[in-house]
């Protein structure tokens, strides 16, 4: 179960930074938790035009995916 949910993070990060790369707009994932959150980071960590940052409190801590500036 948790490989196939770490390989369904990394898709879903994959497919939503196409997503903000063409509108150039920010995507707010579900809050998830940190071990979920940093798969998402890290799946995006070397993303050409894309940056991730984590907001929120606790149990409502979600992950932003933002485009690059410039």
């Amino acid at each position: 179960y948790k490989k196939h949910r770490q390989e369904a993070l990394q898709q879903l990060a994959l497919r939503l930074a196409e997503q903000v790369e063409s509108t150039r707009r920010a995507i707010t994932l579900e809050p998830m938790p940190a071990s979920e959150r940093r798969l998402i980071h890290l799946a995006l960590a070397d993303h050409p035009s894309v940056t991730t940052s984590s907001i929120g409190e606790g149990e409502d801590r979600k992950v932003v995916i933002l485009p690059k500036q410039g």
